[in-house]
Protein backbone atom coordinates (compact mmCIF):
# COMPACT_ATOMS: atom_id res chain seq x y z
CA UNK A 1 0.00 0.00 0.00
CA UNK A 2 1.45 2.86 -0.95
CA UNK A 3 0.83 6.29 1.71
CA UNK A 4 2.09 9.65 0.57
CA UNK A 5 2.67 12.57 3.30
CA UNK A 6 2.30 15.89 1.75
CA UNK A 7 3.28 19.04 3.55
CA UNK A 8 3.77 22.64 3.03
CA UNK A 9 6.86 23.15 5.53
CA UNK A 10 8.78 20.97 7.93
CA UNK A 11 9.19 21.43 11.35
CA UNK A 12 11.67 24.02 12.35
CA UNK A 13 13.97 21.56 14.47
CA UNK A 14 13.74 18.59 11.61
CA UNK A 15 15.30 18.31 8.41
CA UNK A 16 14.27 16.52 5.38
CA UNK A 17 16.72 13.74 5.82
CA UNK A 18 16.15 13.81 9.78
CA UNK A 19 12.26 12.46 8.79
CA UNK A 20 12.97 9.94 6.26
CA UNK A 21 15.66 8.33 9.34
CA UNK A 22 13.25 8.84 11.85
CA UNK A 23 10.73 7.11 9.69
CA UNK A 24 12.86 4.14 8.61
CA UNK A 25 13.57 3.67 12.06
CA UNK A 26 9.68 3.60 13.22
CA UNK A 27 8.79 2.04 10.18
CA UNK A 28 11.54 -0.93 10.10
CA UNK A 29 10.15 -3.75 8.18
CA UNK A 30 6.70 -2.76 8.41
CA UNK A 31 7.56 -0.43 5.26
CA UNK A 32 10.09 2.26 3.85
CA UNK A 33 11.05 5.33 1.60
CA UNK A 34 10.30 4.98 -2.39
CA UNK A 35 10.83 8.44 -2.65
CA UNK A 36 10.63 12.24 -1.49
CA UNK A 37 10.86 15.79 -2.64
CA UNK A 38 10.51 19.50 -1.40
CA UNK A 39 6.79 18.69 -0.12
CA UNK A 40 5.99 14.92 0.27
CA UNK A 41 7.43 11.80 1.08
CA UNK A 42 6.61 8.35 -0.60
CA UNK A 43 6.09 5.18 1.60
CA UNK A 44 5.10 1.80 0.41
CA UNK A 45 3.40 -0.24 3.40
CA UNK A 46 2.81 -3.44 1.97
CA UNK A 47 3.54 -6.20 3.60
CA UNK A 48 2.38 -9.87 3.32
CA UNK A 49 2.37 -10.16 7.30
CA UNK A 50 1.77 -7.05 8.67
CA UNK A 51 -1.48 -5.13 8.66
CA UNK A 52 -0.76 -1.73 6.76
CA UNK A 53 -2.91 0.08 9.26
CA UNK A 54 -0.46 0.19 11.84
CA UNK A 55 2.07 1.39 9.41
CA UNK A 56 -0.50 4.30 8.61
CA UNK A 57 -0.71 4.76 12.43
CA UNK A 58 2.77 5.11 13.18
CA UNK A 59 3.38 7.53 10.96
CA UNK A 60 0.26 9.39 11.37
CA UNK A 61 1.79 9.62 14.98
CA UNK A 62 4.89 10.66 14.66
CA UNK A 63 4.12 13.36 12.29
CA UNK A 64 1.73 15.04 15.11
CA UNK A 65 4.19 14.54 17.94
CA UNK A 66 6.97 16.10 15.51
CA UNK A 67 4.09 18.78 15.03
CA UNK A 68 3.99 19.22 11.75
CA UNK A 69 1.25 21.60 10.41
CA UNK A 70 -2.37 21.11 10.65
CA UNK A 71 -2.31 21.45 6.48
CA UNK A 72 0.00 18.22 6.42
CA UNK A 73 -1.62 15.47 5.19
CA UNK A 74 -1.68 11.48 4.54
CA UNK A 75 -2.70 10.39 1.21
CA UNK A 76 -4.07 6.52 0.54
CA UNK A 77 -5.39 5.56 -2.21
CA UNK A 78 -5.62 8.88 -3.91
CA UNK A 79 -8.16 10.28 -1.01
CA UNK A 80 -5.98 13.35 1.42
CA UNK A 81 -6.54 13.01 5.10
CA UNK A 82 -5.39 15.36 7.57
CA UNK A 83 -3.04 14.20 10.19
CA UNK A 84 -5.09 15.62 12.88
CA UNK A 85 -8.58 14.22 11.85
Amino acid sequence: MELLIHFTALPRELSLEAVKSDLAELLEEDGWLTGSGADYLELELEDEKVNPKYGILTVKNYLQKAHFAPDTTIELAGTPVGIYE
